[in-house]
């Protein structure tokens, strides 16, 4: 389950101290059910131990600083001692999968109906690399496609990004050998596309073995170069509503796409609103971010009180949809995707929205 859970939202995706993975219990716990909800309070935990599950994944961590003791009778004391008397492992995903494709702020850009979404704002920098093979032309697209499914050559909304250019490769196969082309002992020369892909620090292995599998050589001379540029995963989305709406508007078609009944909003009501950016939870902070992105309203969870007036004197609308109701959505789709990527018949996945 943590592989699977590190190919849905990399840990390179977290942001600087965040505290992600494995919170409680070991790796090597036999897993057949598992729970996925917003949270780990202890009424979660108890409902996770009466479905018999065996791990429960979050998106919240349960323990974000350093615990000096464990009380029960605290909340965080009480869910860590009903994980440990269950035997029940705890998994936190939390802005990693904020980062990652398909992840919190996508699913929430999804749930209230936004077009052409794009990332915006700062995030997560992972190093890249640059892998560059030579291929015979007629498996060019075969060794390609076969990295691309493993996340090379991905650039912004673009994927399958590479170069290539033809050359002339020569060698001489020795005795043992079995060459794609050419004889033993004898000198060769074989026509080949040298092609470039980027790849990002987290899928290198996956993307190399790729390459070898699908490359016809019997040996494949590539190169990895370190690259000084590392590429950004923003938290952010932002996108077209389906239409212009005014603020108060607005606030009533999030109400309803959000199925909170008191979102707030803080700007003029009769400003029109054509681009919303939206992030889940706790983020009035991308205010600026969000302006830069040339949004007219960001949507995010809860905001502080200066966040309130900042919005006024950005002249942007700023909406508070709920912490919950702005990551259910994501968290939702967390538990679609472990679905998606683990043996039904071994792993069972269940989903608890309650609050």
């Amino acid at each position: 389950v943590l592989r699977v859970l590190e190919q849905i939202a990399p840990s390179v995706f977290a942001l600087p101290g965040d505290p992600i993975g494995l919170q409680v219990g070991s790796p090597e716990s036999e897993v057949e059910r598992i729970l996925v909800a917003l949270d780990a309070d202890p009424r979660t935990v108890t409902k996770a131990v009466y479905r018999n599950c065996q791990l429960l994944v979050t998106h919240h961590p349960l323990i974000y600083r350093p615990l000096s003791q464990v009380h029960y009778d605290d909340p965080v004391g009480s869910a860590v001692q009903q994980l440990c008397a269950a035997r029940m492992a705890h998994i936190a995903v939390h802005t990693n999968w904020d980062c990652a494709p398909g992840g919190i702020n996508d699913a929430l850009a999804e749930q209230v109906g936004l077009e052409e979404i794009r990332p915006f704002g700062s995030g997560a920098t992972v190093q890249q690399f640059k892998v560059v093979t030579f291929v015979p032309p007629a498996q060019l697209d075969a060794v390609l496609d076969r990295m691309a499914a493993e996340g090379a050559g991905e650039i912004g909304l673009y994927r399958r990004c590479a170069f290539y250019h033809p050359g002339t490769g020569t060698y001489e196969p020795q005795p043992g050998a079995k060459p794609y082309h050419g004889e033993v002992g004898r000198r060769e020369h074989a026509d080949e596309m040298r092609l470039e892909v980027l790849v990002p620090a987290h899928r290198l292995q996956a993307a190399i073995q790729a390459m070898l599998q699908a490359h016809p050589y019997e040996e494949v001379a590539y190169d990895v170069y370190p690259l000084h540029t590392p590429q950004l995963y923003s938290l952010g989305r932002v996108g077209r509503l389906p239409r212009p709406m005014r603020a108060d508007e607005l606030r009533d078609y999030l109400a309803e796409r959000l199925g909170n009944p008191h979102v707030r909003f803080y700007g003029k009501p009769g400003a029109i609103v054509r681009t919303l950016a939206v992030i889940g939870g706790s983020g009035g902070d991308y205010l600026k971010e969000a302006c830069a992105a040339h949004a007219d309203a960001l949507l995010t969870g809860e905001a502080r009180h200066h966040h309130t007036w900042e919005a006024w004197a950005r002249d942007i609308v700023l909406f508070e949809g709920g912490h919950r109701e702005t990551e259910l959505p994501g968290t939702r789709a967390l538990a679609q995707r472990l679905r998606d990527l683990l043996p039904s018949q071994q792993v069972e996945v269940l989903f608890e929205d309650s609050v």
